[in-house]
């Protein structure tokens, strides 16, 4: 056992909220970090985008929290605060003086215990969050990708149908009756962790979690949820003309979700096949072919089902879309019939072990860790097992990965050219 792991203290609160406590007195700080389970595929098909909306309403003023006082408080107490949404969770994060524990508590709660937006800041946060929309995906070049990628590899009736930042018309329309009964619904103690982490005695921090925490009351009915099965998964292609200067090629293949045990391979198999200079992709069709700028490989990870991309972006205006595409994917098909060698397993493994070691060197990485490793497996110190997971995969483990999922039948594809 660790040191880190001894001092996790794990408890749960009459109301369901999941309590982590991480005693690190190296530094007086403190993080705190709630995570709740609500993500875009939790989204109404009426109310795409509402998971990420939230993340933006929930700065805007709470019971007790007026508007623009939240980082009125952080700031001048000396804290630092974020938030991010993904398809699967939504996870707020504040860093304070260990001092100011009481202080990063007492915001966390009162934002749960009861939705305080106003009007005012619904309509704020709408534009915000419609000008977000713009700078990442309007006016942002190759921007549209991930939304086409999304309605190419899931029926209408899947929640993994639309991106992240859902619909522009959704968010316009949204009402305060209708997030506040998304609040509602999911923002609640029995569908949420709290992991205080740093400078704090455990018994003090469980204590604090009562005191802050343990009034807060659980909606009686159950969280909603999406059903799921793979019957929604598909596998089509899209050309898209867009203002770009060159050609962009996307090439996904679907995968099992994270709780699957083979998950983490596809993160190896991904840094294998396309990260740095000396990558099979790279050298390939960069280097020796010529036919792309550059290239990438990620393993885009969910709860029920993921995606394995592959993406090229051609090296100058000549090339064409037939010309990348057949390029890009015979190199994808040839790591089926030459499995990637001892040394490029232990260069994509050790990239692999140093993300997930980079997490757990700070009080916020490991409270995201434990957050995630209690919502989905029910087990903070699961995070303790990650860097073995990742040191015990085998080149047989990737080969057998890629004949499985590199797959016609499992493809999806996206193509971006010059209008």
């Amino acid at each position: 056992m660790t040191s880190i792991e001894s001092m996790v203290y794990d408890t749960t609160l009459h109301n369901g909220l999941r309590v982590i406590v991480v005693s690190n007195m190296k530094a007086p700080v403190v993080n705190i970090t709630v995570g709740y389970k609500v993500g875009s595929k939790d989204d109404n098909v009426k109310h795409k985008g509402f998971a990420h909306f939230f993340e933006h309403l929930m700065f805007d003023g709470s019971l007790n929290v007026g508007r623009g006082e939240f980082d009125s408080y952080c700031s001048k107490a000396g804290g630092q605060f974020n938030a991010y949404t993904s398809y699967d969770q939504t996870i707020y994060h504040s860093t304070f003086p260990a001092h100011q524990l009481e202080l990063a508590l007492w915001l966390e709660s009162d934002r749960m215990l009861q939705f305080g937006v106003q009007q005012i800041g619904l309509d704020t946060q709408k534009k915000v969050v419609l000008e977000e929309m713009k700078q990442t995906v309007e006016n942002q070049p190759y921007g549209k990708w991930r939304s086409i990628q999304a309605s190419c590899a899931f029926s209408k009736e899947c929640s993994y149908n639309w991106e992240i930042l859902g619909l522009k018309e959704h968010i316009e329309s949204a009402t305060l009756d209708e997030v506040a009964r998304f609040f509602s619904m999911y923002y609640r103690p029995n569908n949420a962790c709290l992991v205080i982490s740093g400078a704090v005695e455990p018994q003090k921090g469980i204590d604090l979690a009562h005191k802050y925490f343990g009034d807060i009351v659980s909606e009686k009915n159950p969280v909603m949820r999406h059903t799921f099965d793979r019957s929604m998964l598909l596998s089509t292609s899209e050309t898209v003309t867009d203002q770009v200067p060159l050609v962009a090629i996307f090439s996904s293949y679907h995968f099992p979700g994270f709780l699957h045990e083979d998950a983490l391979i596809g993160d190896v198999l991904a840094s294998a096949a396309a990260d740095g200079r000396s990558s099979r992709l790279y050298t390939s069709l960069v280097r020796d072919k010529q036919i792309a700028s550059s290239v990438i490989c990620f393993a885009d990870q969910r709860e029920h089902t993921s995606l394995l991309t592959f993406s090229a972006t051609a090296a100058d205006p000549s090339i064409t879309e037939n010309q990348l595409r057949s390029a890009l994917e015979e190199e994808i098909y040839t790591l089926i019939d030459h499995p990637f060698d001892h040394h490029e397993l232990m260069k994509a493994r050790n990239a692999a072990a140093t993300g997930i070691a980079h997490h757990m060197q700070t009080n916020s990485g490991l409270a995201d860790l434990f957050c995630n490793q209690t919502m989905f497996w029910n087990n903070p110190k699961r995070a303790f097992t990650l860097l073995d997971k990742v040191s015990a995969i085998t080149i047989e483990d990737v080969s057998k990965f890629s004949s499985s999922v590199l797959k016609e039948e499992n493809k999806v594809g996206v193509s971006i050219i010059p209008s």
